[in-house]
């Protein structure tokens, strides 16, 4: 086109593609957040109640973490030398990665 111009701008880029993924990594966390919850076995509902995700946007990267503050979430999830493991973050991450895995194939 005669007497236009194009000007890139990196940081307009960079602020645009990174609102998509955390958009998207906030979709993935609240789905393996709400499967854990229906996942966890419930005796007083702390666990359950406690379970939550953050999001860390660094220059290189989004991260996103599903998990909880109680000391003994560890021990369902993996068990213990007297108790049997009653996993419900892996699993609820294994149900969704599929869907997962869609979210960042968007364009």
């Amino acid at each position: 086109m005669a007497g236009s111009s194009f000007k890139w701008d990196d940081k307009k880029f960079r602020t645009e593609v990174n609102q998509k993924v955390k958009a998207n990594m906030e979709k993935a966390c609240f789905m393996v957040e709400s499967d854990s919850k229906k996942m966890v076995a419930v005796d007083t509902g702390r666990l359950r109640a406690s379970i939550t995700h953050e999001i860390e946007i660094t220059k290189n990267e989004v991260v996103g973490r599903i998990g909880t503050n109680v000391d003994y979430a560890i021990v369902q999830e993996y068990g213990s030398s007297k108790m049997a493991a009653h996993p419900y973050l892996r699993p609820s991450l294994r149900k969704n990665l599929g869907k997962i895995k869609a979210l960042f194939k968007e364009k």
